[in-house]
């Protein structure tokens, strides 16, 4: 793997504002996005963890242009994309491509596959369909689908499938970055790990990027070559997936390893499991706002945030961090 920047981002955040109409009185915010920073390289998958509502598809849309960050900068190729007008964006989407959760929900149910694959190609490159049918015969077979896929309806196929149609259709431009927002997580478990092993092989045929966000640190061990662990819309850990998962340094990073299935159970020892939901990002919590499920908190935990300590290619924001 090449070790050049491919995407940075710098301080990014996202506020939305709410309130002020009939049913919501009083104006609140609420900070989805907070502060976030990190790298990813070229031919680099990197994870972002974490549970629901902690900011992971607000930062990937952030990140993709899909909705703007209210303050911080995308830079791709080290060229910021914070001024980047329409019509230069128009030209990105082809390096940036993303694969949503649900494939049957982002599939066009009255278009044929070959119809929905070949939009891209007519929109960006002003291809037909004539045109570009050699390039989606052979896409389909990078995907492990027969070429009669293209003239079938996205109802006509599994899920299993219709995750591998939504791949090609990410992949038809080429692109260099590609952002999976739990992409097999609706996925039975054996099939998960076929289209997470064609990634694999995609990635490296063609050198792709990944910011690969999942719930699932089981899928982050097996794919991911570092992890950025978010709660409340902040990063509290990150690193290389193999460090941070056996010895993680946030309390919050090893509840969340503790709490994923393993084999055997009677092998688990010292297991931390959270109580408690995750606090509102409109009201969230004084201090570290992980202190009030936090088994590790101490008295400065409730009233002052943690700075980021980097350690030894690593980083995490905790006052007590595990031994």
């Amino acid at each position: 793997m090449t070790q050049d920047v491919i995407l940075k981002v710098d301080g990014l955040s996202k506020v939305f504002e709410s309130g002020g109409i009939r049913f919501i009185k009083d104006p609140y915010s609420v900070k989805a996005v907070q502060d976030v920073s990190f790298s990813l390289l070229r031919g680099e998958t990197l994870g972002v963890v974490g549970e629901s509502g902690c900011g992971k598809s607000t930062l990937a849309r952030c990140v993709l242009n899909l909705i703007k960050p209210t303050t911080g900068m995308v830079s791709l190729d080290g060229n910021s994309l914070e001024y980047t007008s329409n019509k230069e964006w128009r030209r990105l989407r082809q390096r940036l491509q993303i694969i949503f959760q649900d494939p049957f929900s982002s599939l066009n149910p009255k278009l044929k596959i070959g119809r929905i694959l070949a939009e891209p190609l007519k929109v960006h490159r002003r291809m037909s369909y004539r045109d570009a049918l050699p390039a989606l015969t052979e896409l389909m077979q990078q995907v492990g689908l027969p070429e009669t896929a293209l003239d079938k309806y996205p109802h006509e196929f599994s899920g299993g499938q219709r995750q591998r149609i939504a791949i090609a259709r990410a992949l038809v431009l080429e692109p260099d970055i590609i952002v999976a927002d739990e992409a097999v997580s609706a996925l039975d478990v054996s099939i998960q790990a076929q289209i997470l092993e064609m990634l694999g092989r995609l990635k490296k045929e063609r050198n792709l990027s990944f910011l690969f966000i999942t719930h699932d640190l089981g899928v982050v061990r097996n794919f991911c070559d570092r992890t950025l662990v978010m709660y409340l819309g902040r990063v509290v850990e990150a690193g290389p997936v193999d460090l941070l998962l056996d010895a993680p340094l946030h309390p919050y990073t090893k509840s969340l390893r503790d709490a994923a299935p393993i084999p055997d159970v009677s092998t688990r020892q010292d297991v931390a499991l959270l109580e408690g939901e995750i606090p509102s990002p409109a009201n969230p919590p004084s201090g570290c706002p992980f202190h009030p499920r936090c088994p590790s908190a101490i008295d400065i935990c409730a009233f002052e945030f943690p700075e980021t300590v980097q350690l030894e290619g690593r980083s995490y924001a905790c006052h007590n961090p595990n031994n």
